[in-house]
C-alpha cells in the first residue's frame, strides 16, 4: 500500500493549531494508520514523507516536518512496533536531509529488521532519481530494470486530500494501483475508514489490464 498524508497545512490553518503541533499530530496518526494496516494483514506500506520538490518550502514548515519525523522514527515506531516483526527503510536522496533526520532514520533502519511488515519512508524522493538508480543497479546486477527497484508494486494508494494527484509518488510501481483520494484529513482519519477501504480493495477484481 501507499500512504500520501496530505492536507496538514490546511488542517493547521482551519483549526488554529500551529504547524509544529499539527505535524506532530500527523506523525502520531500515521503511526496509528500503519498499526491499523498491519492488523489488517497489509505487508508493506510506503509513506510519502517528503518529495524533493517539498524541500523548497519555507524553513519554518520544513523544521516542523523534520521534528515530527524524528519523533516518528525515535519514539512512535519503537512504541508501536516489534523490531523482530517490522522493518523500516528510508528511500530518497539522503544527502539532502538534515543530520538529525538522517540519524533518526538510520537508527530505525538498523533496529527494525523484521520480515512480516515493512514501512518504507520516502524523503527527499524524486521518481527520476529512483529510475536512474534502478538503471545503474540493473547494469551492475545484470538484471532487468524492473527487477532493480527497491520498492515493489503498489496495490492501493490512499491520499488524505481530495485532489486527484499522485504528486510523483512511485509512478512505476503504481501503474495498476487503486487510487483513493479522501475528503477526510489525515488527523481525522478513522480506523473504520481504513477497514472499509482495504475490504473494498479486496472485493474488487484486480485485472492488471487483462
Amino acid at each position: 500500500m501507499g500512504l500520501i498524508p496530505d492536507g496538514l497545512r490546511r488542517w493547521s490553518t482551519s483549526n488554529g493549531v500551529g504547524l509544529g503541533e499539527t505535524y506532530l499530530m500527523g506523525a502520531n496518526r500515521v503511526a496509528d494508520v500503519l498499526l491499523a494496516l498491519q492488523r489488517l494483514g497489509v505487508r508493506t506500506v510506503t509513506v510519502y514523507n517528503l518529495s524533493r520538490a517539498n524541500l523548497a518550502r519555507r524553513d519554518e514548515e520544513l523544521e516542523a516536518v523534520y521534528a515530527a519525523s524524528v519523533q516518528f522514527f525515535t519514539t512512535l515506531i519503537p512504541a508501536r512496533f516489534d523490531p523482530a516483526v517490522c522493518a523500516v527503510r528510508l528511500h530518497g536522496d539522503r544527502a539532502l536531509l538534515p543530520e538529525n533526520y538522517l540519524t533518526a532514520a538510520l537508527d530505525a533502519e538498523n533496529a527494525f529488521n523484521g520480515q512480516d511488515f515493512t514501512i518504507n519512508m520516502l524523503a527527499a524522493y524524486d521518481a527520476r532519481d529512483e529510475l536512474r538508480n534502478a538503471f545503474v543497479k540493473a547494469k551492475s546486477l545484470g538484471c532487468d530494470v524492473n527487477d532493480a527497484f527497491d520498492i515493489g508494486e503498489v496495490d492501493l494508494v490512499i491520499r488524505t486530500s481530495p485532489e486527484p494527484l499522485l504528486s510523483g509518488f512511485l509512478p512505476m510501481q503504481c501503474q495498476y494501483a487503486q487510487l483513493r483520494f479522501l475528503a477526510t484529513p489525515l488527523i481525522d482519519l478513522q480506523d473504520q475508514q481504513l477497514d472499509e477501504l482495504v475490504a473494498d480493495y479486496r472485493r474488487t477484481p484486480q485485472l492488471h489490464g487483462k
